[in-house]
Order: structure tokens, then sequence, then C-alpha cells
């Protein structure tokens, strides 16, 4: 008789299970090997063309309305904007600069979506390189796309593709992780575009239908400033600082070029976003926007005042022990404070040390509010992880803290389908209610330390009233208000329902296990 152990041992799924394993083993060998054999070109040693912004042309139509709105200002010494605080209004603003522009548009992004708010926008720069405009586009390799797209469009002697810090490896991204974690790990998050040298537009939106309020699924409110005047040449220097650094690859080094799209293929484009655009609620109330009834009527109205442009250098990628961080501006911006600061960061991780520069600042009479995702609302579980743990400091110091409820009885009114969840995006401060700053730089160790990030500063005491008005009633319709108990604890407050909860409101028990979990790995650096 067969023993049975010696049966257990041979049984068909132990073997295959056995083989299975040792196959997987032979990979991880072999990607390891492959990674360490693979060669890593020096990015200083890529050879490409240099180019720079064109400067502002009056004769242009965008020159023009420039100088018109520019009337009784000083656009050489002063900025004016306009808040891009609704995401219809954001891609109207991006449609209407890209579909106006007749010399050149620059666009630089860490996200860039292939859904159809990106393929729209694409489509507009795609008309614009048709009717003789040099488009420049420079984009953070992070995000997995087509190649064979971004080659196609790239193939227009009108458009050229940069890519920034760029994976070697277009197939198998984790071989470049494992032979140069240290570069790889860290990003551009710059985001800005410019048009004819007339307008730009910075902030905190990447490029998607969930920063254009046209996601079913999550809808980030975020912020923009559409500028004009002399930050906009700011913003020029750094998109060309960035265009002709180092980490910036032309796409003709980095995956076999294509032929441009031919008639066949625009038909088809133009198919598909008639599919998504035409008889939608999403594009039948553009007409409603405040900023598209203002453009009509030639009354679209700017708030004008001096602007800082502050970015990183794009060697932070590849130089980071040599560089004078963004962040060091920032702390110089932030300890101006002489009253109040207020601070809106969906990815809010103020590390141990930052903790202690906020309760210093409260415990010298500065008013300090911060707004941030509650567990919720956000979509880094790990990033709330870390965050929880300063809470109860910050509290006990005075500050006053806020955070966004995941509300889908909240819609937005020009909300394309309606959104099932609700998250902050926006990273934007106020300073002595006077100066406000719009951009890419989350207040956590990433922007701080790992990415690049760049962003504006303006003073604009009139605006910041305009927005403060109505932030008391704004809060108590969007967030719930913490505080902490007799016991220390930490209560939220909806004052909207009178409602209090002693634990993460909305959040299911799992993400609240998981958000404590991730806070207790060492990887706050990282976030």
């Amino acid at each position: 008789m067969q023993d049975s152990r010696t049966e257990k041992a041979h049984s068909p799924w132990r073997v295959g299970l056995k083989r299975l394993i040792q196959a997987a083993g032979l990979l991880l060998v072999v990607l390891f090997i492959s990674a360490w054999l693979m060669p890593v070109t020096p990015l200083e040693a890529i050879d490409k063309p240099s180019s720079h912004s064109q400067p502002l042309d009056s004769t242009t139509l965008l020159g023009k309305l420039a100088n018109d709105y520019a009337q009784g200002h000083s656009p050489q010494t002063d900025s004016g904007f306009y808040p891009l605080a609704n995401g219809q209004e954001a891609l109207y603003a991006r449609l209407a600069l890209i579909d106006n522009a007749q010399h050149s548009i620059d666009l630089q992004y860490y996200i860039y979506r292939d859904d159809s708010t990106s393929s729209l926008l694409t489509y507009s720069l795609y008309l614009a390189a048709e009717r003789g405009v040099r488009v420049r586009v420079l984009l953070d390799d992070m995000q997995a796309r087509s190649d064979s797209d971004m080659a196609s469009l790239a193939a227009h002697p009108n458009i050229e593709l940069r890519l920034f810090n760029p994976f070697a490896n277009r197939g198998l991204r984790a071989l470049d992780f494992i032979n140069d974690f240290k570069r790889m790990n860290r990003r551009m998050h710059n985001k800005s575009i410019i048009a004819d040298g007339a307008f730009a537009i910075a902030g905190g939106r990447n490029i998607g239908n969930e920063y254009f309020a046209a996601n079913h699924e999550v809808d980030f409110g975020d912020f923009d400033l559409l500028l004009m005047g002399q930050s906009v040449a700011e913003i020029g220097k750094q998109f060309d600082l960035y265009w002709n650094s180092a980490p910036a690859v032309p796409s003709t080094l980095l995956f076999e070029q294509q032929s441009q799209p031919d008639n066949t293929d625009i038909e088809e484009w133009k198919r598909v976003l008639n599919h998504h655009f035409d008889g939608s609620d999403y594009a039948a109330t553009f007409d409603e926007l405040p900023l598209v009834k203002a453009l009509k009527s030639e009354q679209l109205h700017f708030y004008w005042g001096k602007a800082e442009v502050h970015y990183d250098q794009p060697s932070k990628v590849y130089q980071p022990s040599d560089n004078d961080l963004m962040l060091h501006a920032l702390d110089g911006i932030l300890r101006r404070a002489e009253s109040s600061f207020l601070l809106v960061s969906p990815y809010f991780v103020p590390t141990q040390a930052g903790t202690d520069i906020l309760v210093k600042a409260a415990q010298s009479g500065i008013d300090i509010t911060i707004i941030t995702n509650s567990l919720a609302s956000n979509d880094v579980f790990a990033v709330h992880g870390w965050y929880a743990k300063y809470r109860t400091q910050l509290l006990s110091a005075g500050i006053k803290l806020y955070e966004v409820k995941a509300d889908p009885s909240v819609k937005k009114r020009y909300s394309w389908l309606g959104s099932s969840r609700t998250s902050l995006h926006a990273k934007t401060f106020i300073l002595d209610d006077e100066q406000i700053f719009a951009g890419s730089f989350n207040f956590d160790p990433r922007s701080a330390f790992l990415n690049t990030e760049m962003g504006v500063l303006v003073d604009a005491p009139k605006f910041v009233q305009h927005a403060l008005a109505n932030l008391e009633s704004n809060l108590a319709q969007n967030t719930y208000r913490l505080s902490l108990d007799q016991n220390n604890d930490i209560i939220w407050h909806n004052d909207i329902t009178q409602q209090d909860y002693t634990r993460e409101p909305d959040a299911s028990l799992w993400l609240r296990l998981g958000a404590w979990g991730a806070g207790i790995l060492p990887i706050e650096d990282q976030l």
C-alpha cells in the first residue's frame, strides 16, 4: 500500500504550488539581476535642444485682451488674477486659452489623465498646433500613459513632448525603482499652463475629470488662479528652467515615434468627444458659469496686486542635497504672519517639527485655522494615519481644525453626474487676511523634500475679504469642526445637524484600521 504521506507530497496541487513558488523566486532573481545590470544614463548626459517662452505680443488676440484688462494697472510690476474655484470654470478657462492662442502654449503637469476632459484638452492642443501654434508639453512620468498615443501626438511638427524624470524601462517600471529608487521616487508636481505669454493658470489642479467636476465617483475641490501681468513672465521662466533641465527628456529619445493622427483618427476622436459631451448636463451648464457670462460681456473682473512666483529647482530630483528648497521660501513667508494664518491642505502631515512651529506660533497669539480632509474624504488613508498623530497637540494649542465631509448630499451646482464623494485637493493659504497662495505644495514631507513644487503668492486684500466673507457658513456646511473633550479625546462636530461624533465620521472600521496601521509604519518621510 502506498504511504499516504508520499501521496500527499506528490498530489498535483502541491506540485503545482511548488513550481509556482520556484518560478516566482526565479522571476524575482531575474528582476534584481536585470535591474543591477541595466545601465542608467546620467540625466546630465542627455543632449537636447533648448527653447524658451515667447514674450507677450500685444498684437495677438490674447495680448490685446491682456492689455485691455490691464487698463489702470501696472502689468510690468503687478499681477491680475481671477480665482478658479469651480471645476467647470477651471476647464473652460484652459480651453479658452488654448483655443485663442496664436503663437505659443506651454503646458506642465504631474497628472494628465486619459479621460473625457483630458481628451478634450488634448484635442484643443492638436487644433492649436494645426493653426501653427508652438505647443510644448512637459509631463511628469510617474503616471502610466500610452507611449504610442504620446508618440502620435508628438509627431506633429508643432508639438514637442518631454517627460520629466522618465522611466527608462517603459514596460516594467519596477526595474527602474529597484535600480534607482532614490531618483525615481522624486517627481515633478508642478502645474501650469501659459498661452502667448499673456495669460497663465497655476494652482493645485491636475488634468482629469475629477479635477473639473466631471467625475461621478469623486469630486476634487480644488483651486487655481488665472493670471496676467508680471507673474506670467515669471511662470514662463519657471517653465523654461524645467523644460531645458536635465530631467526633461524628449519623447523621441524614449520611445519609437509614430505618424501623427490621420483624418480617420481625428474623426474618431471627434466622435468620442461628441459622445461624451453633446447633450450632457455638464456641457449644457457651461453658459451658466460666471466666468463664461463675464467673458461674453467683456466684464471679467481681475483682482490686482504684487505677486511672487515660488518653485523648487528641477535638480531637486537628482541633486537633492545641493538645493535651496521651496520649503525654505514658504517658511520665511509664514514667519511674516502677524495676526492670522488660514491653511487649506488636502494631504496635511505637519511632522513633529512642523507641529512645534505651529504650536509656538499659536501660543504667540497667531490665529491659526487648518482645513484638511477627513479620513472618509482623503484618497490616501496613510496620509491621514500620520496626520492624526498631531491633532491633539494642535487642538491643545488652540489651533482650529476642520475636516472636509465626504457627503454625497452636498452636490456641486455644476457637477456633471453628482459626486458620490467630495475630496479636498486645493493647496492654498491666507496670511494676515491680505495675501493668498495657490500652488501645488502640500504641507507634507513629500512636497517639502521629495517632489518639485511651485505656487504663486499674491497681495490681494480685496479678494481675501471676499473669500473670507462666507467662510464660517461654508465651513459649517462642508466640514466637521474638531475639539477636545474633558478627557483630551477628539470630538467631531457637525454644526449643521448639531450631531457630534467620537470617532472618524463616515469612515468604515476597515478604513479606520488601515489608517491606524499606516500610522505605525515608518513611512512618514515618504508621505
